[in-house]
């Protein structure tokens, strides 16, 4: 017989037009479907399957085999070409059992069966050329092409898998071939699987494991799986590029055969009574091949002829008669898989054991199949395909969504931080159906809005001829401006609105953000010498890099100017609320660097009525042991320095002592220190604290409600309470605030253990940070004992201020981001 194997004429393929979504390749698919008849030149073949576990025998008889192959003639007179199957599939199992051909996989018994094969055929052979045959110690496959359809076959290529022993020796397995006839795609599969009735999960497991490992070479211009599916077209059954592997699946028809040896799920006790009174079909339903395809363990899509004949397994050898010591089973079967769009392509023209052949304890099983092949007409494919496009087109085109947009660039102007900047887009719906759209987001931006944007409402859905304002409001807070108030970023962005079955629109939003020392991180500031306003991008990258660091001159001011003109108002400091006309005027002075103007400043009421004050001079602090007081003029500090100035003071505190006054109940606070710090009686401590807490003129400390009352009632200043509330802001607007986020949880549990404890957990605080709370300390030491205020209500004002949770503790915002008193996230700013 003739062993060449021919390769199909490769044609160079056609550019198309991909599509990549899912439900239109559906509908072209459908639409392609319906018209096949003029592309696919469409012809019906037949294929003689058969499959057989020969249980290691020799070759059986010519007669014996000629039983199987039924379509051998049975005279040796002429036979007309066409009366047969144009593909002729045998598969064998347990071929070669030899213990030296698992050991050494050289079976060799595959010549043998071979020749016996082709001999009892006799005349009938030349009618048959070999296409291509695969041997994995007993699994064998063979697959011949009758002579003429042998000139449309092209791809020839087989492929073997072992799953037996540890999952790979090839005592169980398959062996598979796969070619190309015409243009249609066939996969033969014969399998051998794991014997025993009790190992029906691990036959399933099998199964899967074959099918994922039995791969073939992909090559350029292979035909489709699908013969709808233009060459190159990108989706679902496109041919196979080179390099890509084949699975059995991707063909137009699988065809799966062996020894699957799937038994009877349980014994009914009668079997031999059944099995003779030729009742068999009576257990089909107990066929566990059946049960799990039913459940879709195994085998799922794939299709079997009905059973007719009785169990193929296990047989007296040399008999028909079954071994009474085990289960019968239909073990031996062929079945198929069709390609979803080539439903109905296979058909059953018969399906039967062959009870007259006793060489083994298997009955040989055979199938006659009808398989659908075609040839595609590559233009007219395309020509097809392309109509299809335009008329898919056209049904999009009149029922498309449009929208107009009043401007697609929203301009917010100049944005101060904490300012919440408002501006609105007309959108309307200029189509014929109704418009669903939303922002969405990006590659370079998991969200449809930068964080400093909101958009209300983001999405939404609009009638023909009806129109909706979209809301855009800008503001800028800690959580977004410390990129933005190096440069790093700036306040503008695309935003995408897409329309739902429609086109995309972009929109731009820009605004320029007025840098302040407002929301700048901390670690900035404390490097820089000169005003933020004027400072650029590489300023800041220089400041950064000098390595100095000292107190922040936007604290300096502040705190300079209260310590000159709010420290002689009783206890009213940080108890009114600023001014907002007048705190806008000072965060301009701080972020351009100019000094707060004290005539502007100092007036009595609100801002509406600017009644300048009597002049009076201002008052200085006191300087006592000037040689080791801390000057809050002196911009410039170095902890060091600081600890051991504090350290020489008599009436001033150390760092400890101020951190712990700030966290306590007033005057309780200094006599809990003094108690740990001291072995004094009670009476003494309460005197020395005292004495150090009362305000000038006081004999006694007053209770905080008395003290709450004073300061509503004491006199008190727009411009001093503006200034007050600015040095309040700033530190709530620091990105990350004094104390570090990182910091929040151990100092809150040091705090409920000790005082010790509490201080500890500061003292890892980067120095630029330890040298501002240092100096901010010193500052409201200062205005506590000159009875401007009272230890309480600093720890009331600055405590969310210094030390605040991490953001992933913080309650969410609003739909929005903006609440109803008109502040963003909670946090308002003057």
């Amino acid at each position: 017989m003739n062993s060449a194997v021919l390769v199909d004429q490769q044609s160079a393929p056609l550019e198309v037009t991909r599509v990549s979504n899912p439900t239109k390749e559906a509908w072209i698919l459908h639409a392609l479907k319906k018209r096949k008849t003029e592309f696919l030149d469409t012809h019906t073949i037949t294929a003689f399957v058969g499959t057989w576990n020969v249980n290691g025998r020799a070759p059986a008889s010519s007669p014996a085999l000629a039983s199987w192959l039924n379509f051998i003639p049975k005279d040796s007179g002429q036979t007309a070409l066409s009366s047969l199957p144009e593909l002729l599939v045998l598969g064998f199992q347990e071929l070669d059992v030899r213990a030296e051909a698992f050991v050494y996989n050289n079976a060799v018994k595959d010549v043998e069966w071979t020749d016996a094969l082709e001999g009892c055929m006799g005349t009938t052979q030349h009618a048959y050329r070999k296409l291509a045959t695969k041997q994995l110690i007993g699994m064998f496959i063979m697959v011949y092409a009758r002579i003429d359809a042998a000139e449309r076959v092209s791809d020839v290529q087989a492929t073997s898998v072992g799953c037996g022993i540890m999952g790979m020796v090839g005592n169980k397995g398959a062996v598979a071939v796969r070619l190309v006839f015409m243009d249609a795609p066939l996969c033969f599969v014969c399998s051998h699987l794991a014997h025993d009735a009790a190992q029906v999960d691990r036959r399933n497991a099998q199964f899967h494991d074959l099918c994922k490992r039995l791969q073939f070479a992909g090559r350029d211009g292979a035909p489709a799986a699908d013969p709808l599916v233009p060459l190159n077209l990108g989706i679902h059954g496109a041919g196979s590029g080179a390099g890509r592997s084949l699975s059995v699946f991707d063909h137009s028809y699988l065809v799966w055969l062996g020894d699957l040896n799937y038994r009877l799920a349980i014994d009914t006790g009668d079997m031999a009574d059944i099995m003779a009174r030729g009742e068999h079909q009576s257990l089909l339903g107990l066929d566990q091949l059946r049960i799990a395809m039913i459940n879709k363990q195994a085998f799922v899509g794939f299709e079997e002829a009905g059973i007719g004949f009785a169990p193929t397994y296990k047989y007296v050898l040399g008999t028909s008669t079954y071994d009474e010591g085990r289960r019968p089973a239909w073990c031996d079967r062929v079945l198929w898989w069709t390609r979803p769009g080539c439903e109905g392509g296979v058909r059953s023209q018969s399906y039967e054991s062959v009870d007259s052949v006793v060489t083994s304890d298997h009955k040989p099983v055979r199938s006659l199949l009808e398989l659908d092949v075609w040839k595609v007409n590559q233009e007219c494919r395309q020509a097809v395909y392309l109509e299809v496009l335009r008329e898919l087109d056209h049904y999009e085109n009149e029922c498309i969504p449009t929208a107009t947009l009043a401007a697609n660039i929203v301009e917010f102007g100049e944005v101060a931080f904490g300012q919440l900047v408002r501006r609105s887009m007309r959108l309307a719906n200029s189509g014929l159906v109704p418009l669903e759209y939303s922002f969405v987001a990006t590659p370079s931006r998991p969200h449809y809005a930068p964080p400093w944007l909101r958009i209300s409402p983001h999405s939404g859905m609009l009638l023909p001829g009806e129109s909706v304002d979209v809301g855009f409001s800008v503001l800028v807070d800690e959580r977004t401006s410390a990129a933005l108030s190096t440069h790093a970023e700036d306040l503008s962005d695309i935003l995408v609105l897409h329309l739902d079955r429609g086109r995309d629109y972009f929109v731009q939003v820009q605004g320029r953000y007025l840098t302040s020392v407002y929301g700048t991180s901390l670690d900035v500031l404390v490097h820089c010498k000169q005003a933020v306003r004027t400072m650029a991008r590489e300023d800041f990258e220089a400041c950064l890099d000098s390595g100095q660091f000292s107190v922040p001159v936007c604290v300096w001011t502040l705190t300079d100017f209260l310590s000159t003109y709010a420290l002689d108002r009783g206890y009213s400091l940080f108890y009114w609320p600023g001014d907002r006309a007048l705190a806008a005027r000072v965060r301009e002075c701080l972020d351009c660097g100019l000094p707060l103007d004290a005539s502007i400043l100092q007036w009595q009421g609100s801002s509406d009525d600017h009644v300048a004050r009597t002049v009076v001079e201002p008052l200085q602090l006191e300087m006592r042991q000037a040689s080791s007081r801390v000057s809050m003029t002196d911009q410039t500090l170095v902890p060091s320095t600081l600890h051991s100035m504090f350290s020489s003071m008599d009436m001033a505190p150390s760092t400890a002592e101020a951190l712990e006054r700030l966290s306590m109940e007033p005057w309780a606070a200094a006599h809990s220190y003094a108690q740990d710090a001291t072995n004094v009686s009670d009476e003494e401590e309460v005197e020395e604290v005292t004495a150090i807490e009362r305000p000038p003129g006081m004999d006694a400390l007053p209770p905080p409600e008395a003290i709450a009352s004073a300061a509503m009632a004491a006199p008190h200043d727009a411009g001093v309470d503006t200034v007050a509330s600015c040095l309040v802001t700033f530190f709530a607007s620091l990105p990350e605030p004094l104390i570090p986020t990182n910091l929040y949880a151990g100092c809150i549990e040091a705090g409920g253990v000790s005082r010790v404890a509490a201080l500890e957990a500061l003292e890892v605080l980067p120095p630029g940070n330890l040298n501002v709370l240092v100096y901010l300390l010193a500052f409201l030491r200062e205005a506590i004992e000159r009875g401007a205020t009272t230890t309480q209500r600093v720890a009331q004002v600055f405590a969310e201020a210094l030390l605040r949770p991490p953001p992933g503790r913080v309650a969410s915002e609003s739909d929005d981001g903006v609440d109803s008193a008109g502040t963003y996230g909670g946090q308002g700013y003057l």
